[in-house]
């Protein structure tokens, strides 16, 4: 079937970011073009993932339009807040795990 419509989907997730964030938009994007629908995702270039998953690349349906623009990350002020460095990965649940957060961990969930 011919899309000939199209729809926007903004997301920070997408491929190849894996976890739970990126499967529903993936699984909502690859249905679109059956039903008369070409999806173009809008997502950052430059973004921090808790998990990769690059296998998630090939379900994405070829009628897809991913364009990827640069963002100011969120996540690179936590980085330099908590002194991390600027490779270190920021895992899904960042927050220290021991249920004693440090003044610095208190100041970043405001």
């Amino acid at each position: 079937m011919q899309a000939n419509k199209r729809v926007l989907i903004i997301s920070y997730y997408w491929p190849p970011s894996g976890g739970a964030g990126v499967q529903r938009w993936l699984k909502f994007v690859k249905f679109l073009p059956k039903n008369g629908w070409t999806p173009v995702v809008y997502t950052p270039s430059n973004p921090e993932f808790p998990s990769i998953d690059t296998e998630l690349e090939k379900e994405i349906p070829p009628e897809c339009e991913v364009i990827q623009t640069p963002i100011r990350e969120p996540y690179a002020l936590y980085k330099k807040l908590m002194g991390a460095k600027k490779e270190d990965r920021i895992n899904a649940g960042f927050l220290n795990e021991t249920g004693t957060a440090g003044r610095k961990e208190q100041l970043s969930c405001f």
